[in-house]
């Protein structure tokens, strides 16, 4: 059993265009398909659960989704039902989650938890009045199940590591499956860049995190280049191995301002000692390097929250990729996708990818999104 817990299945059951949907995720996973498909809407899935394990509302949740959360609900239906699986030093975790909508408001009415095949939580009626859902846990105690009520507004799952006690075999099972979960989910980062706002200049900052949208990667670049030479030497060697022109190398170009204030942006150097600065890089390129970044640099560089309670050591980054190949052509997409397993094969970091067209990269799994007879979006492995 892995040590690092690695989600291996999405399940978006009742979201947005999906129907009973089942997605199995590898280490390097691309899910390709014509526009409109539902590709991203896949990756807003995951999203979602992400956010759900948080902690936050479930309202929150679906509003990091595009639509809020009167866009994740299926036509016609009034719930989302959302599920992932998850591998790990436990054995395989099973979570789903249905959510009930109006309107902008959004309510857990259904969960339930299974680890190895043993259903170890489940949920029983919603107090709409009271914002309560009555929850119960597998304990192997005298006194049976524990039953109590718990919130109804948030995910059931986040909530058991305050209010399982732990005091027995069960409930430490209990509390294996939740953490296991919650690990794999916090770990999730949505990398989205946008170019337009990726070429300004931008504060020079010792700890800059990469945002999701990659606005701020020439401070993060610059905090790579003088913080440490073996991090920052992979990603030049990465530069220049996906560059569709002859790049010797990469850096930041600098400067102050009468108020003392440094501001930094990104730059790749040409044969001849010509800098291109991030400001005329065309947008492919830009994307293309901050994706790169966000596989070589890990989670300490990236804007995110993780899991506290687990150590560098065994962190198991989801990094969730929508328009992998958006400017790019073929070779370069499938460079970077090389360079996704290169890192993957490492056990540190797994990827979600999106694209228009398969590229056949050892280590990779395709996975067809298409639109059936009904207009829902199903998936076909290749």
């Amino acid at each position: 059993m892995p040590l690092r817990p690695a989600l291996t299945e999405l399940r978006p059951a009742a979201f947005k265009s999906f129907r009973d949907a089942v997605l199995p995720l590898d280490a390097v996973t691309l899910l390709h398909g014509a526009p409109g498909a539902g590709k991203s809407n896949a990756l807003e899935a995951l999203v979602v659960l992400a956010v759900l394990a948080e902690g936050e509302d479930a309202g929150t949740a679906l509003a990091a989704a595009r639509g809020g959360a009167a866009g994740c609900v299926p036509f016609g239906e009034d719930t989302v039902r959302l599920g992932c699986s998850v591998d790990g030093p436990h054995g395989e975790a099973r979570l789903d989650v249905t959510v009930r909508v109006e309107g902008e408001d959004a309510v857990v009415v259904g969960e339930r938890l299974a680890l190895g095949g043993r259903l170890l939580v489940t949920t029983g009626a919603v107090d709409p009045v009271g914002g309560r859902i009555d929850v119960a846990w597998h304990s192997d105690g005298r006194q049976g199940d524990i039953r109590a009520p718990l919130s109804a507004s948030a995910l059931v799952t986040a909530q058991l590591p305050l209010r399982v006690a732990g005091a027995t075999a069960g409930e430490r099972l209990v509390l294996a499956a939740a953490e296991q979960v919650l690990t794999a989910l916090r770990e999730t980062f949505a990398l989205d860049p946008a170019p337009a706002r990726m070429r300004a200049w931008v504060r020079a900052d010792d700890d800059a995190r990469l945002r999701g949208t990659a606005e701020n990667l020439s401070a993060v670049i610059a905090r790579i280049e003088g913080e440490c030479r073996i991090r920052f030497g992979k990603l030049v060697q990465a530069a220049r191995e996906m560059s569709a022109v002859p790049v010797s190398g990469l850096g930041a170009l600098r400067r102050r301002e009468d108020d003392g204030a440094a501001w930094v942006c990104a730059a790749l150097d040409e044969p001849g000692g010509r800098r291109v600065a991030a400001d005329t890089l065309p947008s492919g390129a830009l994307r293309q390097l901050a994706f790169a970044t966000a596989l070589l640099t890990g989670p300490g560089v990236l804007q995110m929250s993780p899991a506290a309670e687990v150590p560098d050591a065994e962190r198991l980054l989801q990094i969730l990729a929508d328009g992998l190949d958006l400017g790019l052509p073929p070779e370069r997409t499938a460079a970077l996708l090389a360079l996704a397993a290169e890192v993957a094969a490492r056990g540190h970091v797994r990827l979600l990818a999106t694209a228009g067209v398969p590229v056949a990269v050892p280590g990779v799994r395709t996975v067809l999104c298409r639109r059936d007879e009904a207009g829902h979006s199903v998936f076909r492995g290749e």
